[in-house]
């Protein structure tokens, strides 16, 4: 999905959803909710959770977090 298409869905700028994406913005916790299920992860799986920065997430990162557990 590109950054137009995901803006669009959650009505707010492209622009601005791309600074949320580049860790130039913070975001609500109610935001952060609507991105995450955008993309279908959970909040903690984007965003850091001290400040809904964007943290970097890895298609593998969650058979890492299975193998560790």
């Amino acid at each position: 999905m590109s950054i137009e298409q995901a803006a669009t869905k959650l009505n707010i700028p492209a622009g601005y959803l791309s600074q949320i994406e580049n860790g130039q913005r913070q975001v609500s916790a109610e935001r952060a909710e609507e991105i995450a299920a955008l993309y279908q992860k959970k909040v903690d799986d984007i965003f850091l959770p001290s400040r809904y920065s964007v943290r970097e997430v890895n298609e593998d990162s969650s058979s890492r977090n299975a193998e560790s557990a």
